[in-house]
């Protein structure tokens, strides 16, 4: 499983905001929400008209040439679900997809500035002990005094 993280590399870097990823981990959890919403229906829908098309009476050997025909029908709604094309989609399929795998974000932003402000505590801390170590390794420079 992918995450946000691994394909955006930074969000940071992209300039997201607190706000735009907010609304995009709402936005994500609505449009996953209404596609649950819309393929229950059609799954329904489907299920009564296959079950009509099976359980009509027909006579022994035309119910086989039904059975082979919904197959067929099964084959077709495979083969167009499975080659979809974008059309420009892909952002929003990936905000879906987030949604989906519980991926926030905004908490993927949050820690990465939160990893960032701590590396950089360390690295000035460092520097700090650096400067401090090289002072004092320093002999002490005579001092003058004038007459």
């Amino acid at each position: 499983m992918q995450t946000s993280a691994v394909r955006t590399a930074s969000l940071i870097d992209t300039n997201f905001c607190p706000r735009r990823t907010l609304v995009e981990d709402t936005v994500g959890k609505i449009l996953l929400q209404c596609w649950h919403g819309v393929k229950s229906e059609i799954v329904q829908v489907l299920r009564e008209v296959f079950n009509q098309y099976i359980n009509d009476e027909p006579v022994g050997p035309e119910q086989k040439y039904r059975v082979r025909q919904l197959s067929h029908i099964g084959g077709a709604f495979r083969q167009a679900i499975d080659h979809i094309p974008d059309g420009g989609l892909n952002p929003l399929r990936r905000i879906m997809d987030d949604a989906e795998h519980r991926v926030s974000k905004h908490q993927l932003l949050l820690t990465e500035r939160a990893e960032l402000a701590s590396q950089d505590n360390e690295a000035r801390h460092t520097l700090k002990r650096k400067r401090e170590t090289s002072v004092s390794a320093e002999p002490p420079s005579p001092v003058k005094v004038k007459r």
